[in-house]
């Protein structure tokens, strides 16, 4: 996507996903299965952290009313999100099977643990283990944590020209400047580009 640097670090350990690699990411996820097919498309839609991931529970899911609730981590803000058709459907498919499971008598959580006692949400470590494997099987380069589908879905938003508060809100950031770093990372980009096309003719 224009605007977006590919494959860049933020602080040295997260990066961006390009979009040939976001989509090879997701088909990979839905190869592997429909818990790991929803729970990265979860991630990346709705910009989550692995931790408010693994930690949904089932009364946060509401597909009556066609919401779900994140509960933010590290000093943001919990909201309810309106789910896309899309994502409605994933969500259905994976309880459908979940229903079914073992682990999954009695366990109030989205993505219950398989480990006992099984009344627990898969931890954030496997979460990570996960994202690993399955960037191995989509052929990414260098993968580095679940962080990266985050810093992917604000990249595009900033791209796109989403305001700050935007994505600060999209992000549940209670602090703006929190999300200042998308937008100057997106307008530094844009101005390197825009410099390589103005001196295109003299050099």
């Amino acid at each position: 996507m224009a605007g977006r640097p590919k494959g860049t670090a933020l602080n040295g350990r997260v990066r961006y996903l390009a979009d040939d690699e976001l989509a090879r990411f997701l088909a990979a996820a839905r190869r592997h299965g429909r818990k790991w097919d929803c729970l990265w498309s979860l991630v990346y839609f709705f910009a989550m952290r692995i931790g408010e991931a693994v930690s949904l529970r089932l009364d946060d899911v509401s597909l009556d009313a066609h919401q779900i609730t994140i509960r933010a981590e590290k000093g943001g803000f919990s909201r309810t999100y309106d789910i896309p058709e899309k994502l409605e459907k994933k969500l259905t498919a994976w309880l459908k099977e979940r229903a079914g499971l073992p682990e999954a008598k009695e366990n109030p959580y989205l993505f219950p643990s398989r480990d006992l006692p099984r009344t627990e949400h898969m931890t954030s470590e496997s979460g990570w283990k996960l994202f690993q494997l399955t960037s191995r099987k989509a052929g990414l380069a260098n993968p580095h944590s679940p962080h990266d589908l985050r810093h992917t879905c604000a990249s595009q938003m900033a791209a796109k020209g989403d305001s700050l508060v935007q994505i600060a809100r999209w992000l549940r950031h209670k602090n703006v400047a929190s999300s200042e770093r998308y937008l100057s990372d997106m307008n530094s980009a844009e101005h390197e580009r825009e410099m390589e096309r103005r001196s295109a003719k003299f050099l």
